[in-house]
């Protein structure tokens, strides 16, 4: 289960993707001498998340994420092996739509998938 700003988010399929990168110090990089100097000030933790099969009510709610630049994303890490709230940032959200049925402007039905990629701040 996920959060984003305290409202849950639909129920992810399989495999969330874990991605860590580590933010560099100022004086990290290859030296004259040919040997790398790397000093580590922080490690952030990135995730891929997808959605199918989504309702028009979850497919909003998993839209609502890009409603603002910054969120905070509560779900389960296991790098820190437990859940942990972080203050994160969306890369890119897509949705797609499937079987859809619409008259006179209404959508009767229809599935949709989504996709976002969330940064850590």
């Amino acid at each position: 289960m996920m959060w984003w700003n305290g409202s849950p988010l639909p129920v992810p399929i399989a495999p969330i993707q874990y991605g860590y990168r580590d933010i560099e110090g100022t004086n990290s990089g290859q030296t004259l001498g040919g040997s790398y100097s790397k000093k580590v000030i922080a490690r952030k933790e990135d995730l891929i998340v997808q959605w199918a099969a989504l309702s028009p009510e979850e497919a909003a709610a998993v839209a609502a994420v890009k409603k603002s630049t910054f969120g905070q994303l509560t779900y389960y890490s296991p790098q820190a092996e437990k859940f942990v709230t972080k203050t994160m940032y969306t890369e890119e959200l897509t949705t797609e739509l499937t079987d859809a049925r619409v008259t006179d402007t209404t959508l009767q039905y229809g599935d949709f998938s989504a996709s976002v990629q969330f940064k850590e701040r």
